[in-house]
This record gives C-alpha cells, structure tokens and sequence, in this order.
C-alpha cells in the first residue's frame, strides 16, 4: 500500500473513537472502508494515465477527498452545534487553548503554593484558577468559532495542507489532554526549582530537635547546563502534544537524543561521587 495513503488513514484512525472494544472494531471497520474507497480512486486514477501514480498524484487524491480531521468527523456520530465546517476544527483548537490554560494555570498555583505560609491553601486556590482560566480560553474559543459560523468567514485556510506532510506516527494514539497538562507543569516546576526560582525544604528532622540537611556537592556544577539544556528540550516536547500529539519520526529522534544526553550526564555524575553532603543542624534553643 502507498506510504502516502498508509500515513493518511492512520491520521484519520487516530480521530475515530477508540475507548471501548466496539468502539476500536467500529474504528478498524470505518479504516478498511476508507482504504478501500481511495485504493478505488487510486487505481481509477492510475487507469487514466496508464501508468502507477506518483506520491504527487495520489496526495493529490488524498487532498481532494478532505482533511484528516474532516474525514474522521464524518464518521464520529458529533451532534454540530457549531455547523460541519468549523465543528471539526473546533476541538483541535479547544485541545491547544485549554491545554495551554491549564499549564499557565497549573504553574501560577505551584509558584503561589511554594511563596506562600500556607502552601496547601495557596495550591488549591491556584488550581480554582487554574479551572477558571481553561474555563475561560474554552468560552474565548467557543465564541470565536461561533463568529466564524454567523459570519461565513472563507475556509480557504483549511484547504491548505498536503497529504505528504502527514506524520509517519501510527505508532500510539495521541496523549490525553490531562495528561499533557501535568506533564508539562512538572517540567516547569523543575525547571523553576533547577534555575533556584522556586526552593523546597531540604532538612529532615532528627533528635533532640535537629535536623540533618541536603546539599549537592560540587559535582553538580559540571552538569549544570547540561541538564538545563535537557530539561528545556523535554519540556519543548512535551509542550508540542499540545499541537501534535502523535508520535513522529522528528519526536524519536529527539527521544532518542534526550535519552542519550541523560545516559552520558548520568555517567558524569557517576564517576564524580558523591553527589550529596549532608550537616547536621541544631534546633533552636
């Protein structure tokens, strides 16, 4: 089968409905028949210019037959109450609006939560806020595509994508929202802890009302930046499913340099221990 059609109909499955098993064979069903309707037009059109199609041709087949996202709509059993054009993009972009929310939000109330004398406190009514901005980016969203619905406005844009530009990521189905969401705010809290923004206790009480501290010792200044680095680009990943989250080849690639870049910095520290200090510390009075 073409590269072209295989990578068009495994974006189209992984928008199907795939919670129960029903659900997964009824998507299996929808894929076999899509395939067979474009193999059908592939070959018609292969018939009329006496020769195999090339990748131009065929996207070209795959082009006219309608966006992944539309297609896949088609199929969903969606109740509109936007209207079929814009429905479809609709939760595409309510995906990157709330997600994007609930980062923000999430960071705002770890950051509230650490400076604050009631920690616990501060984090739940930063996680209220954190709800009421991803409230808010859904309802900004809703009314605009709602604009756009009264307004007929020219859906030229969508028309702009090419079959081969599709990812090769049949790999796994997308991430959950949710799970993206915390995700992401664990690699900024990390990074606003790594970068001495934000601070955690590091004592552990003992006897006689001491406690024993932690520290990194010096071999941690070799791998500072190194780690940084790392710490960026995973949440520059991450930050990614967000807009795309299926897998691609682009997103393996950066797997496997990560996962390289972490091996040689845990080499590193392991020839340098230790890697923590501790003191003991005297309790007040």
């Amino acid at each position: 089968m073409n590269d072209l059609l295989q990578r068009y109909l495994a974006a189209v499955e992984r928008r199907l409905p795939s919670g129960d098993g029903k659900a997964k064979a009824k998507s299996a069903d929808i894929v076999a028949e899509l395939r067979e309707v474009l193999l059908s037009k592939i070959e018609t059109k292969e018939e009329a210019l006496g020769r195999a199609a090339t990748n131009d041709e065929v996207a070209e087949v795959l082009k006219a037959f309608g966006h992944p996202v539309v297609v896949a709509s088609r199929y969903g059993g969606q109740d509109y109450l936007i209207g079929p054009n814009y429905y479809p993009w609709f939760w595409h972009v309510q995906r990157i609006a709330v997600g994007a929310a609930l980062v923000i939000g999430f960071g705002i109330a770890t950051v509230r939560g650490l400076g604050s004398d009631e920690p616990m406190r501060a984090a739940m009514r930063g996680i209220g806020s954190a709800v009421e901005i991803a409230l808010v980016a859904f309802g900004v969203v809703t009314a605009l595509f709602i604009a756009a619905e009264r307004g007929k406005l020219d859906m030229k844009w969508a028309s702009k994508w090419d079959p081969k530009d599709l990812p090769r990521d049949n790999i796994r189905q997308p991430k959950m929202l949710f799970e993206t969401a915390v995700t992401l705010a664990v690699d900024i809290l990390f990074l606003l802890w790594w970068t001495k923004v934000v601070s955690f206790p590091a004592e552990i009480p003992a006897e006689d009302g001491r406690s024993v501290a932690f520290a990194f010792s010096p071999a941690w200044a070799a791998v500072y930046w190194p780690i940084l680095a790392l710490a960026v680009g995973t949440t520059l990943v991450h930050a990614a499913d967000l807009i795309h989250p299926a897998w691609t080849r682009v997103r393996s690639l950066a797997s496997i340099a990560g996962h390289t870049a972490g091996l040689a910095i845990l080499w590193v520290l392991y020839t340098s221990q230790p890697l923590v200090t501790t003191s003991v510390l005297n309790g007040a009075g």
